[in-house]
Order: structure tokens, then C-alpha cells, then sequence
């Protein structure tokens, strides 16, 4: 074989065995992660919730006569909860308490450094703490955080939004008021 020959021979080794990888790669990261569902569906009756005040009191969350309850699974570990947070106390004082209800629901261990927070960025709506997250994963099935769960005053969950939402705009404002009984 002449050198030509056998360089080329190698070439093509090389760059088969190169296209073999590159398609290895794609299929092994462009197969679809299976995310488990969540627990709970659009027009399923929502339980009440048992959970803590941040004074570690027993209490509870449940549908609200006459308001949309927007309910917003958090913590303060999560960046895009925290991020969020400033936006949802703004859409709380556009929509006004008639007819709608924010309630923030706390997935971390440590009260204090919720009220922290909470102090320190100025949100006043309420929240409360479901430490071990036997109502976030175990009622809702949450995925992701944030995650938004919208419960209309019959019980019933009419929507949810999963992530990070920029809650003040006028588009978020008008889905929310849509909502509204």
C-alpha cells in the first residue's frame, strides 16, 4: 500500500469513528428526560393544606370564599423564587384583595431566614411553611421552582404556571384577572 492509500484509509477510520460519536451524543442527549406529572389536574378539588406559620404554628391553606387563591410554592434557596417575589407583591396590590388572594408557601426548614427575606424585600402578603414538603410534593406533585397553583373559591385548581414568570407585566396582570371569580 502506498502511504497516500493508507493515510486516507485512516482519515476515513478517523472520521467514521468521529461521526459515530457525534451521533452517540446527539441520540444520548436528545432523549427526552422523563419528568414525572404532576399530582394534581385542572379542575381536581384541592384539599386543604396543612402547614406552619412562620411562628412554627400549626395552620392551614385552604379555597376562599369569593377569591381566586394564587398559590406560590417557593424558597429562598431559589433564586428565581426570590427573583419573582418583588413581582408577585406588586400583581397582589394591582389585583387587590376583593376578589383575589396571594399566599406564599415556603418549602425551606428555617423560618427566620424566611421572615428574613420576606422583611428585607418587603412582601407582605402571607406565607407559610411546608417544611418537609409533604404538601408541595405530596399534594401538588411540584416539579420545579417556583411553581404557581391557581385554586378558584370552589376548590378546584384552574391553573398552574411552572417557573420563573415576570408577574408585574400587563400580559401576566390580565391571565391572572382572568382567573378571578
Amino acid at each position: 500500500m502506498t502511504s497516500n492509500l493508507r493515510i486516507a484509509l485512516r482519515l476515513s477510520l478517523y472520521l467514521t469513528l468521529l461521526l459515530m460519536m457525534i451521533v452517540l451524543l446527539v441520540v444520548v442527549f436528545n432523549q427526552e428526560k422523563k419528568i414525572p406529572p404532576l399530582k394534581v389536574l385542572i379542575g381536581q378539588q384541592i384539599p386543604t393544606l396543612v402547614v406552619e406559620d412562620l411562628r412554627n404554628e400549626p395552620s392551614s391553606i385552604k379555597p376562599i370564599p369569593g377569591k381566586l387563591l394564587m398559590l406560590n410554592v417557593w424558597a429562598t434557596w431559589c433564586a428565581p423564587c426570590r427573583h419573582e417575589m418583588p413581582a408577585l407583591q406588586e400583581l397582589a396590590q394591582k389585583l387587590g384583595s376583593e376578589r383575589f388572594e396571594l399566599i406564599g408557601l415556603s418549602v425551606d426548614e428555617d423560618e427566620f431566614v424566611v421572615r428574613e427575606f420576606l422583611i428585607e424585600n418587603e412582601i407582605h402578603f402571607p406565607s407559610y411553611l411546608d417544611r418537609d414538603m409533604s404538601e408541595a410534593k405530596g399534594v401538588f406533585g411540584v416539579r420545579m421552582f417556583p411553581s404557581t397553583f391557581f385554586i378558584h373559591p370552589n376548590g378546584a385548581l384552574v391553573k398552574v404556571i411552572e417557573g420563573w414568570q415576570e408577574w408585574e407585566t400587563p400580559e401576566m396582570i390580565e391571565t391572572v384577572r382572568n382567573l378571578l371569580p
